[in-house]
This record gives C-alpha cells, sequence and structure tokens, in this order.
C-alpha cells in the first residue's frame, strides 16, 4: 500500500513545483515588462531573473508572446473580478460612478499589470493569435462597463450612441490613470480630491452615488 501512495504525492508535489515556478516566471515577467517595456525584455533576462535555463522557460511558455499574453489575461481578468463584483455588491443606481473609480482604483493599486495590459506598445504589435485570449478577457472588462452605460442611458438610446459614450467615458479613466503612471513626479494635486473630481465631471448625474 506504501508503495502504491508514493507516485500520488510525488505528482502533487510535482504539480506543485510546476505551478510554482509558472507563477515565479509570470511575476518576473510582469516586473522586467514594466520596468522596461515589453520590447526590449527578452526571454533570456526573464529566465535569468527567475533563475531557470531559457529551454526551461520555453516548457511553461513556448514564446515571448504567449507570457506576454498571460501577463495582460491576467490583469484584464483581475480587473473585471472587480467590475463584476462591484455590480453584485450595489447594482443602479451610481453604478457608472462607482465602476469608474474601481478602474481608477485598480490601475493605481496595480501599476505594473495595468502598464503592461493598457500601456505598452508591443502587446499590439502581436501576432494576431497570440494575443486574442487576453484581448477577449479585456473586451469582458470594457463590456461589464459598457452595459452600466446602456443601463444609465436608457432603452431608448441606439446601440452606436451607447458604444460612442462608453468608449468616451473609458477613454478618459484610462488618460487619468495613464498619466498619473507614467508621470509620477508631475506636481499632481491632491489625488483623492483629484479622482473625485474626475468622477464627478464624468459622471455629474451620478457622482454623489459613488462615493
Amino acid at each position: 500500500m506504501g508503495r502504491a501512495k508514493r507516485p500520488k504525492i510525488a505528482g502533487r508535489a510535482t504539480r506543485d513545483a510546476r505551478g510554482n515556478r509558472r507563477e515565479q516566471i509570470l511575476a518576473e515577467a510582469l516586473r522586467l515588462f514594466a520596468e522596461h517595456g515589453v520590447h526590449t525584455v527578452s526571454t533570456r533576462q526573464i529566465a535569468a531573473a527567475v533563475g531557470v535555463s531559457q529551454p526551461s522557460l520555453y516548457a511553461f511558455f513556448p514564446t515571448k508572446q504567449a507570457l506576454v499574453g498571460e501577463v495582460s489575461a491576467r490583469a484584464f481578468l483581475a480587473l473585471s473580478t472587480r467590475m463584476a463584483e462591484e455590480l453584485r455588491r450595489a447594482p443602479p443606481p451610481g453604478a457608472l460612478a462607482r465602476l469608474g473609480r474601481v478602474y481608477i482604483d485598480f490601475g493605481l493599486t496595480q501599476p505594473d499589470a495595468y502598464r503592461v495590459a493598457f500601456m505598452m506598445e508591443g502587446v499590439r504589435k502581436q501576432a494576431a493569435g497570440d494575443h486574442d485570449g487576453a484581448m477577449a478577457i479585456g473586451l469582458g472588462a470594457f463590456l461589464i462597463f459598457r452595459g452600466a452605460v446602456a443601463e444609465a442611458l436608457g432603452a431608448e438610446r441606439g446601440a452606436e450612441d451607447i458604444d460612442l459614450m462608453a468608449q468616451s467615458l473609458w477613454a478618459s479613466l484610462h488618460g487619468l490613470v495613464s498619466l498619473i503612471i507614467a508621470r509620477p513626479n508631475f506636481p499632481w494635486a491632491d489625488r483623492r480630491r483629484l479622482i473625485d473630481l474626475h468622477i464627478r465631471r464624468l459622471f455629474p448625474a451620478e457622482g454623489e452615488h459613488g462615493r
């Protein structure tokens, strides 16, 4: 009986070790991408930071594009999860203002993940198949926001109007977050007051519900 159990324990330990190594690779890739940019970081550098050989890294991620895609997908999924949880916690009124705050809070508390997912030029230049999964998850986050826009505008507004409004508001949230991340040494006003003002201007009918 003892011999029969050993392969199960060894198998579980091997799976745990592989899972831990995969997490280490993703963590180091995220750090290096955020610090130096996707284009300038090589898989050799990532492997060295983790302490494995380049062929060992390829056993987890066959290409650099696959690694970038996974890092991006995780960031998009984290944002989608936060937004969905916020809607479950408290439905409208005020959903748009609250989702705006969730978006800003995510970006400013997870700047490395946000930078790779939303701000890296190299992500957009990958071959179409390499990043489709991550982009689908990112689109899911936007569609949660778009749904709240549609509800706020009402059934009489057409899909084109909803798309225009949702994309404009989404871009405005991104603008604030990306500027704060990219230019930390700018003489920014008090951050809390700046975010409050931004939310009130974007969602004037809902700002009082977003606090």
